[in-house]
């Protein structure tokens, strides 16, 4: 009686249990907090949030992995890897949203995130001339911005993270630190900076961050529409950005 019982009570349940499909997608290996970064060897960040609960719904579930940004595209044209978190990039390979290269900005991106620049109080503003800024320039290793200033020929020190660009900020009292607005602002509600430092108003460069897939990825055109469109609403919502941003 008690095995019969047991049975029953399993084949209530069974139905209710779904399984999620893992599925890989690489993030840069670079500090970007608080958008992705890693701790202690676990991939964190507010893009990865994002996809996850836009995923988790449809029945996947993503294993997010941390590669240089070359590898990792590299892992997505072999199909080793589902998909990548990134600016947007033309590559007959990937699978992006039909919008994504539009003059306008993209319904189905991740978010879009500025970069702007952070000096020692002075008379410097930054009007949009990247020719114009302090140097040397501090970004964060592995920052693609980097490719911007060297086209200018412009000195950049780049270290692991924005919290060491910061401290070097403050002890030369020279060159400027380029970082995300977000980041930005941490700095200027801190009472170790706030006085000390500018941000610009102006971006560096505003970048969409997209969900790419392989286009040897198993998942269906219709599913990955669903992931965009999921993780779309979700941003375009009022109370959900509140809660993610206020976790960092």
């Amino acid at each position: 009686m008690k095995k019969l019982s047991i049975l029953i009570i399993l084949m209530f349940f069974l139905p209710m249990i779904v399984w999620a499909e893992s599925i890989e997608i690489c993030i840069e290996t670079r500090d970007f907090y608080p958008f992705f970064f890693v701790e202690k060897n676990v991939p964190k960040g507010i893009l990865l949030d994002m996809v996850r609960d836009a995923m988790k719904p449809l029945g996947f579930e993503p294993v997010f992995k941390p590669y240089p940004f070359k590898r990792g595209l590299k892992m997505l044209e072999m199909g080793k890897s589902e998909a990548i978190i990134a600016p947007r990039i033309k590559n007959t390979k990937f699978r992006l949203p039909e919008d994504a290269f539009n003059e306008n900005i993209s319904k189905q991106r991740i978010l879009q995130i500025d970069s702007v620049v952070v000096t020692i109080k002075s008379n410097y503003e930054y009007f949009g001339n990247v020719k114009t800024l302090p140097t040397p320039i501090r970004i964060t290793l592995g920052d693609p911005i980097e490719s911007l200033f060297n086209e200018y020929n412009l000195t950049v020190d780049d270290s692991l993270s924005g919290s060491i660009n910061i401290k070097k900020l403050r002890r030369d009292k020279k060159g400027c630190v380029i970082t995300t607005s977000f980041k930005a602002m941490t700095w200027l509600e801190n009472p170790e900076y706030k006085d000390l430092i500018d941000v610009s108003t102006e971006p560096v460069v505003s970048r969409s961050y997209f969900l790419i897939f392989s286009k040897k990825s198993k998942i269906s055109d219709d599913k990955v529409e669903s992931i965009w469109n999921e993780i779309a609403k979700n941003r375009d919502s009022y109370i959900y950005p509140i809660k993610l941003f206020s976790g960092y």
